[in-house]
């Protein structure tokens, strides 16, 4: 069976990662950047064929030249890119819902994106949800339609790793409507849950259900869904850190009311009268008609003999404790605008979890239809002298223009405005204030189950020893996953519900010599001194003779644990035998350590755009390995053939060769 891979430059290559709002897509893949392009993942019925789909919103207006009448020739096709009237979404919660809209989107990318219909091969990521008779139609449109020369079907999971290169991992793909967890080992999908809406579930999960969250407690505040869905992006909504001990699951901020800053009691100025002296009045003191003291203060030293002389001693105390009181007035007004000033910036600088009210920044696509100017006749002027009059109402004067022609007056402007209109799309910008309500979005129904289909998901790993790697290498993407703090929430309730702690969970098995009999939870088979090779292992019981950890093991069925048989990975062998024992290289039945999988550092432009799309980067990959490769060995040859479903294979195959040839997992 020949074959046509590894032909290819790296330039030729299409990749294309649909999605249920927005398909990524690339052509070539020498460079490991972000995609180029997005496409709406929609297509539009054509008014004239409900055969036929079009990438964009299609509607039929009279032409302005054409004459009256109702010919063929007197109305045009206008498509509106912007609009979704009419708008069928083939992909519906990672499934494919309308399957012919679907390769009818393929066709609209591949002809955007592509010059040449027999010298492109494709690279297509699939969603888990895809069936296989989904694949086999997939496979027969595209070799029968776009002429390629090979076709790469690649799991969602599996390009991820190859994004981010872990063998072990767990994928957590956080889309619209859904949610796919997916547990990779050694290259291979060894277990998969998803979280959408089902038959008997209409419940939405992804970035949806907060959105829907988020719009049903801010409809009143007349927020819509367009606003919701930008609150829900913007950098003041974020998901609070995982808090058991509060009613809420999180740690609301609220406000404190304290006393204004530089609050002072002040008293009544008390007035207390000197001590009497009977110095002389000083040579250069002054004395007033009236008997006042003129300079009785210089250089701040205040003279009490000549106060005292003067017989106004209660007047002149009074005078200074006045200015006293106003001076100490002012600077309690500055200290309090000071404090206002600095309890303000303390505020702007509190992070968005401290603060009750925050705002962000709304934009709104304002679409109008504004007049033009008409088109100028074959001689070359327009039907009225649109720039002299202009220039003559400018001046606010009635004189007759050159030429002796009067000024339209204001009816006959009107009367001869031009009819043409044009649409024209501007972006409005306004502040929305919010207040807690962009903390309470993260509705912990939805966490929930997200947490509960990734226990299960690795937990439901048959072989146990899988399940560690799965644990400590967890990798969340998806444009839902940028929602702030979702994952650190997510983490942190896993680790609170179902992380033990490795001191525990090494139990007596790891402890105990493997000739030995499994201890059962009532001590009747306590290890005893017949092991040879040391001192007998005596573990600590509880006052009842019971040891904890053996009461824990075996009530560990009670709490969701698998069955003993299932969960001590037992052998075919270990099971005839009898023996009881367990695999040596792993005893643990629960997580010791869930982690996040450390993310790549040497692609600049994937670190600054976020690894939320690291699919796309691992399609990427993918391609350059099934296309690109050349002077492989035999078994090279024969894996990267495997990889792809050629031309050639699929003439002998038929569309069933894509589930042997592809990158399914």
């Amino acid at each position: 069976m020949s074959s046509q891979t590894g032909k290819w430059r790296e330039e030729q290559v299409l990749v294309i990662c649909p999605g249920s709002q927005t398909t990524l897509a690339q052509l070539g893949c020498n460079e490991l950047t972000p995609p180029a392009h997005r496409f709406p993942t929609r297509m539009f019925k054509d008014p004239d064929s409900d055969d036929h789909w079009r990438p964009y919103h299609t509607y039929k207006r009279k032409k302005e030249s054409a004459a009256d009448g109702d010919g063929e020739d007197a109305w045009e096709y206008v498509e509106d890119t912007d609009s979704v009237e009419g708008a069928v979404y083939p992909i519906h919660a990672g499934r494919i819902a309308h399957m012919d809209a679907f390769l009818a989107f393929l066709e609209h990318v591949h002809s955007q994106l592509t010059t040449t219909y027999h010298n492109t091969p494709i690279m297509l990521m699939a969603s888990p949800q895809w069936t296989r008779p989904d694949c086999e139609a997939i496979a027969r449109y595209i070799f029968e339609k776009t002429k390629t020369p090979a076709l790469c079907l690649i799991h969602s999971g599996i390009a991820t790793q190859y994004g981010l290169k872990w063998p072990n991992m767990t994928v957590v793909d956080v889309g619209f409507e859904k949610v796919d967890v997916t547990c990779i080992y050694d290259g291979r999908v060894v277990s998969h849950r998803d979280v959408g809406p089902h038959l008997h579930d209409d419940e939405v999960s992804g970035g949806e259900a907060f959105t829907r969250r988020l719009l049903k407690l801010l409809e009143k505040q007349g927020f819509d869904y367009d606003m919701a869905e930008q609150l829900k992006k913007s950098p003041i909504c974020e998901v609070l850190p995982y808090a058991p001990e509060r009613p809420e699951l999180m740690d609301l901020p609220a406000e404190t009311g304290a006393a204004p800053a530089g609050a002072v009691v002040t008293e009544a100025p008390k007035v207390v009268e000197p001590a009497r002296s009977y110095a002389p009045v000083g040579v250069d003191d002054e004395v007033g008609a009236n008997g006042e003291v003129k300079e009785a203060e210089e250089d701040g030293v205040l003279d009490v003999a000549n106060i005292v002389a003067s017989g106004q001693t209660r007047e002149f105390l009074a005078k200074k404790e006045r200015e006293k009181a106003e001076r100490a007035a002012k600077a309690r007004k500055g200290k309090d605008k000071e404090a206002a000033a600095d309890a303000a910036q303390k505020a702007a600088r509190l992070p968005n979890c401290k603060r009750v009210r925050n705002t962000f920044h709304y934009e709104e696509l304002v679409t109008e239809d504004i007049p033009v100017a008409a088109p100028p006749k074959e001689n070359g002027s327009t039907d009225v002298t649109m720039t002299e009059t202009a220039a003559e109402s400018s001046t606010g004067d009635a004189a007759p223009a050159a030429g002796g022609q009067p000024q339209p007056s204001d009816a006959q402007s009107a009367d001869s405005a031009p009819t043409a209109t044009e649409r024209v799309t501007r972006r409005v910008r306004r502040e929305v204030e919010v207040g807690l309500e962009r903390f309470q979005f993260a509705d912990r129904k939805v966490i929930d189950r997200i947490v509960t289909a990734m226990y299960h998901a690795v937990q439901g790993i048959e072989d146990m020893y899988m399940r560690p790697g799965c644990w400590e290498n967890v990798v969340f993407v998806g444009n839902g996953a940028r929602i702030r703090g979702l994952r650190d929430n997510i983490m942190q309730t896993l680790q609170a519900r179902h992380l033990v702690s490795p001191s525990s969970a090494t139990m007596f098995t790891s402890e105990l010599p493997s000739n030995m009999g499994t201890p059962s939870g009532t001590g009747s088979q306590t290890p005893t001194s017949s092991f040879a090779g040391g001192p007998p292992h005596q573990l600590p019981t509880t006052s009842s003779g019971v040891n904890p950890l053996l009461q824990a093991a075996t009530t560990a069925a009670s709490l969701g644990v698998p069955s003993n048989a299932n969960a001590a990975g037992l052998n075919s062998g270990d099971a005839a035998g009898g023996g009881g024992t367990t695999s040596h290289h792993f005893h643990s039945q629960t997580p010791t350590h869930i982690r996040l999988a450390p993310l790549p550092a040497y692609l600049t432009e994937w670190s600054k755009h976020g690894f939320e799309e690291a699919m796309f980067l691992g399609s990427q990959v993918a391609a350059r390995l099934a296309f690109c490769i050349h002077n492989l060995d035999a078994q090279g040859l024969e894996a990267q053939r495997l990889m792809s479903l050629s031309r050639v294979d699929y003439n002998e195959l038929g569309p069933k060769g894509i589930r042997l040839h592809s990158m399914l997992g």
